[in-house]
């Protein structure tokens, strides 16, 4: 689901979704870590708020390899940091 042409959608939201995309499609990691990237150089006031904040920083990081062809992260990792972003953002 996106935003109406012209819209932003709502950051958190968006979060939410490519939490759940890395949950499941792996693959696709690498777009979501730059499109947090570039999330956390905006301005959005919801950048303020740690929840989001932290979740963005653990989404920039979603495609880091341990080694080549190794991610660093994996499900369990998306699976907790889905969780977390829940948790915090009910509080």
């Amino acid at each position: 689901m996106s935003a109406p042409r012209g819209q932003r959608p709502d950051l958190r939201a968006e979060i939410e979704r490519r939490l759940r995309l890395l949950l499941a499609d792996p693959g696709s990691a690498a777009t979501s870590a730059d499109w947090a990237l570039a999330e956390m150089e905006g301005n959005a006031p919801e950048l303020a708020d740690d929840a989001v904040w932290t979740a963005l920083d653990r989404l920039a990081g979603a495609d880091l390899p341990a080694a080549p062809a190794t991610p660093l992260h994996g499900s369990a990792d998306h699976e907790a940091w889905l969780a977390e972003f829940l948790d915090r953002s009910r509080s």
